[in-house]
């Protein structure tokens, strides 16, 4: 059976099937997005100045990924000039040409994933940010692993009816530390876990059997209810199990699966109590940038990251930073006739600045430059801080500053966890990311096995091109809408 309108348009509407069914669906696609914009727009506009964590500037928070950002629009709107090309080289039935255009898009598209993939990365990886017990943040790096509860731990203790126990996933390496069985259910005591497979093995075998052995004791529980005895033995089936490692075994324990923890035990979220000894808790942190958005302006000469910071030129170089801003704001609004308004008081110009704690050996006070390439990965960022100073990477290294965990509200990176920011930046731009990829295989599928349909009828396989060129236009008109939002406003 000929399936009607399948190539040929009608008459009455000018349209194929498949282009009424793009249509249909990119309208759809419009309410997807149109619903994260106004979200984007009620979550900005519904912040409250010294209240709530202050909206990002775009620019501050990208820096010179605004670049790549600006690259990455190019790139799309070629590949949308490369679809149409496609799709005439089809029409004027040069095969050979098709190709060429239509793998000119694909490679956009790969150039455009693997840019957003470096972007990702520096965010995930490479920037991080501490907010102190007074509000006070520190923007920087993380070093190494040191969010991370350092345990060496001997002995620990979970339940057989939770799931693989996480303190497992936070071991420091590969090598498996080993252990014994010393409490558990009956005949499981003395066993040797050698391998990370063979403990996964005995836990689900274990566990199988607790659950087993536990419907059939509540069974039972019941049935000497129902039969009228006085006092039933109550349900006893023992679920827990402790083993004890052959070595100490270290460990980075993530915060966010810990309950609490002291000098000796560990206790995680799923129930798993850790005994050993307590390496460290301390944060290792390199600053870069000082945030007192939260702070009130009178507090913030005692605030608490001065004293984390412990090095009076930086907290100098912060306040004449300030200073300097300040005096432009009042500059600019006493020739206006108006006075500095409280927003702008409270806002990012006057109370975010870069700021240089040197390393020892290196110290020079405020006016100290070395020309030496600085070694954080913020190196290429400092000239679009705002109140950088000393040029782009002209001093020294940085001093890894040891934080008290008592002394933090919330450390993390650049990701979704950080603020609403980050939260509907990563959503929407990964929603996107995924238009991308599953566009450029629809494309990339019409030119690889595309043949045999061109050959067959070559104006089916120009309409089904001219679809997926809708959706790719689509696509691009998408990301001319997210840069500015996102990377500019």
């Amino acid at each position: 059976m000929e399936i009607p309108y399948e190539v040929t348009p009608r008459r009455d509407t000018g349209l194929y099937n498949a282009k009424l069914g793009i249509w249909l669906f990119l309208a759809s696609e419009v309410m997807l997005f149109g619903g994260l914009f106004s979200a984007y727009v009620f979550l900005r506009l519904g912040v409250q100045d010294g209240v709530d964590n202050p909206w990002p500037w775009g620019v501050s928070v990208h820096k010179s990924f605004v670049w790549l950002g600006a690259i990455n629009t190019v790139v799309l709107i070629a590949s949308s000039v490369g679809v149409v090309f496609a799709w005439v080289s089809l029409k004027e039935r040069n095969w050979r040409r098709y190709q060429i255009w239509m793998y000119f898009v694909v490679a956009c598209a790969v150039v455009f994933m693997c840019l957003k993939g470096v972007e990702y990365n520096s965010k995930l990886n490479k920037h991080h940010g501490i907010k102190l017990v007074d509000n006070s943040v520190m923007e920087g790096v993380i070093i190494g692993k040191t969010d991370r509860l350092r345990f060496h731990g001997e002995k620990m203790t979970f339940s057989l009816q939770a799931a693989l126990p996480a303190v497992l996933r936070d071991l420091d390496s590969k090598d498996f530390p080993g252990f014994t069985v010393t409490d558990g259910p009956e005949g499981t005591v003395g066993t040797e876990l050698k391998t990370a497979s063979a403990f996964k093995s005995w836990f689900h075998d274990n566990r199988r059997a607790f659950s087993a052995a536990l419907a059939e004791d509540r069974k039972r529980y019941r049935a000497e209810l129902e039969s009228g005895v006085a006092n039933p033995k109550p349900v006893s089936v023992k679920g827990t199990a402790t083993v004890t490692a052959a070595a100490p075994f270290a460990f980075h324990g993530n915060p966010r699966k810990i309950v609490s923890h002291n000098e000796t035990t560990v206790n995680y979220r799923d129930g798993v109590k850790v005994e050993g000894k307590l390496e460290s808790d301390d944060v290792i942190f390199e600053v870069h940038e000082v945030d007192m958005q939260l702070v009130l302006p009178q507090q913030q000469r005692e605030s608490v990251v001065w004293d984390v910071i412990g090095n009076d030129a930086a907290k100098q170089s912060f306040f004449t930073q300030q200073s300097q801003k300040y005096q432009e704001l009042v500059e600019y609004y006493e020739k206006r006739g108006e006075v500095v308004p409280e927003k702008m008081l409270r806002g990012r110009l006057l109370n975010v600045h870069y700021i240089h704690v040197p390393a020892e050996g290196h110290e020079g006070g405020e006016g100290h430059v070395e020309k030496e390439k600085h070694a954080s990965v913020h190196s290429s960022e400092v000239n679009l801080t705002a109140g950088s100073v000393g040029g782009e990477g002209e001093h020294g290294p940085s001093r890894h500053l040891v934080i008290p965990r008592e002394q933090v509200k919330f450390m993390g990176n650049h990701g979704p966890r950080y603020g609403n920011y980050y939260a509907i930046y990563f959503t929407m731009t990964a929603l996107h990311g995924i238009h991308v990829v599953g566009g450029a295989l629809v494309l990339l599928f019409f030119v690889v096995f595309g043949k045999k349909l061109y050959l067959k009828n070559p104006e089916h396989l120009a309409n089904r091109v001219e679809v997926g060129g809708l959706f790719w236009h689509f696509v691009d008109l998408i990301w001319i809408f997210l840069f500015p939002i996102m990377y500019l406003l």
